[in-house]
């Protein structure tokens, strides 16, 4: 049996069954498609499943969660959500999209700042079944900027959601004022050929515009949204996330900067919340890492596309240097 894998700050994936996964060839999507899709939620490096409270969740389903390493977790009374297993935990909810009405980058930067030394006693979400997705609330319905508000989101020393569908980029699916357009089908399949004759009615579902962008498609790009997604929940296991603590959080001409220590360790995100291409420097502590990353000799300046960013990480004692981004030139 595999352990849940046990973090102070969780990476949870909010799943609303009706439109996650078709298990039965019914076109409705059920607990048997969520059981179904353990190796994708795996491969996400998430620590849990977070399901609506309406949902009934039988203990032979939480069993095969927890066997498979993830926690089951649920919506609670308004405003926070319980973790069922394997151990019980309830925390309040910390919804960016809530916090930040109508939506600004200042309003978003203050948001986090005013609530930087309370981070870890809440969760904090992209949004749910029943709100405008991402792409279409903050990034204005630009595609790139999916990478951007993953990367800030998923850096944040502090337990995080990402609700269905939001690893993929997917924008909202109708009009920004209707709820249904984040309950399209998750789209699994590119092409119908690729579904089997139970699956075809669900792909008939999925909205056109997010057919190019299935899981299937994305899981073979090596540069798709997802797999950087990926790496970014893969990064937020390190130590220096699980336990370290949010510095800094700013933002200038949209170019947002996060800075988290723990130790001897450092972490600096720099992402572009603009759809212009814009020149950010590191902070004076990072120039030297910036330099050993490829930044120009002159400035030690990362040139950083719309909706780019760079996420660097350094140790003291080994003097490693490491850096995942999206839509960056070394200059």
């Amino acid at each position: 049996m595999l352990s849940v894998r046990t973090a102070s700050h969780p990476a949870l994936y909010r799943v609303n069954p009706a439109s996650f996964r078709d298990g039965n060839g019914d076109g409705i999507g059920d607990l048997e498609g969520l059981i179904a899709a353990l190796p994708y939620l795996k491969a996400l490096s998430i620590n849990g499943v977070l399901l609506p409270e309406r949902v009934v969740i039988p203990g032979s389903v939480q069993r095969q969660l927890v066997e498979n390493g993830l926690g089951v977790w649920q919506d609670a009374a308004i405003g926070s959500v319980k973790q069922l297993q394997p151990l019980v935990r309830e925390l309040s909810c910390g919804e960016l999209a809530v916090d930040v009405v109508p939506y600004s980058i200042e309003r978003l930067v203050s948001a986090l700042s005013a609530r930087r030394d309370t981070l870890r006693q809440s969760v904090w979400m992209t949004g749910d079944a029943f709100q405008a997705r991402v792409v279409s609330r903050w990034g204005q319905g630009d595609l790139r900027s999916a990478s951007a508000y993953l990367t800030l989101l998923a850096m944040l020393p502090a337990t995080i959601c990402l609700y269905q569908g939001e690893e993929l980029g997917l924008p909202h699916a109708a009009a920004l004022e209707e709820p249904q357009g984040a309950q399209s089908p998750m789209p699994w399949h590119e092409a119908p050929e690729q579904a089997t004759a139970g699956q075809l009615d669900w792909y008939q579902r999925v909205a056109i515009e997010h057919r190019a962008m299935a899981v299937s498609r994305q899981q073979q790009d090596e540069h798709s949204t997802l797999r950087y997604c990926q790496l970014l929940l893969k990064l937020r296991q390190l130590p220096l996330i699980q336990q370290g603590e949010l510095m800094e959080v700013s933002q200038r001409n949209g170019m947002v900067r996060l800075v988290i220590t723990h130790l001897d360790q450092c972490l600096e995100a720099l992402i572009n919340l603009q759809p212009y291409t814009q020149a950010a420097a590191p902070s004076v502590a990072n120039m030297s890492m910036a330099w050993q990353l490829g930044a120009q000799a002159e400035s030690h300046q990362w040139v950083i596309a719309g909706f780019g960013c760079a996420v660097f990480t350094r140790q003291e004692v080994t003097q490693e240097v490491f850096c995942e981004s999206m839509g960056v030139t070394h200059g």
